[in-house]
């Protein structure tokens, strides 16, 4: 079984969203592990590379050949989930060990609560220049950093030889990460890790 580490460089505030909010202070909060440590799931990391390949293969890009969506992530049915598994599997990307390793130690854990942010928005009217009523909206966003998730082929599904070749092809379709992209949060550089 051939597994890659991908590194995430994220060089913005991002927020990976849950959906839930933390009452009337915040509309969203940040997506966490069981350690307290923001992380990126693997199912919306795994969907961006799936788009990023779709992409690539639709505009007939060298190294993308027809078929590599299907091949590396399975086909989708009418409903748009996956009817079979492709070959690769994406797990949550998160803190490298070390790091992780010193945040979980007494002198760590005081820094944890510095790795996120608070970011407040709202709805101006165009026509008054002031904030339209009940337009606030605070969520937790994290501050930039990098991330490993690993990349593994599932045992048993269609060999892809070249895969790691084909998806840092389109590493730069990824251009961000998790919720509010468009907006410019979550700016990122995916590449492989070296050793």
């Amino acid at each position: 079984m051939n597994t890659a580490t991908l590194k995430i460089d994220i060089q913005s505030y991002w927020h990976p969203g849950t959906g839930r909010g933390s009452g009337f202070h915040l509309d969203a909060v940040t997506h966490t592990g069981p350690d307290g440590l923001p992380r990126l799931p693997g199912r919306t990391l795994k969907g961006l590379l799936r788009d990023a390949v779709y992409r690539a293969e639709q505009w007939g890009w060298p190294n993308i050949p027809s078929g590599s969506t299907e091949a590396l992530f399975g086909p989708l049915g009418r409903d748009g989930q996956p009817t079979q598994p492709g070959l690769l599997r994406v797990s949550d990307a998160t803190l490298p060990e070390k790091i992780v390793a010193y945040l979980a130690t007494d002198d760590g854990k005081p820094l944890v609560s510095g790795l996120y942010r608070e970011h407040f928005s709202t709805a101006i009217n165009v026509r008054t220049g002031v904030a339209a009523g009940r337009s606030l909206r605070g969520m937790q966003v994290v501050i930039p950093l990098v991330l490993e998730a690993l990349v593994t082929e599932i045992p048993g599904v269609a060999a892809v030889p070249d895969w790691q070749t084909r998806l840092a092809t389109v590493f730069p379709l990824v251009a961000a990460v998790g919720a509010q992209r468009a907006r410019g949060f979550g700016r990122a550089h995916l590449r492989w890790k070296e050793g």
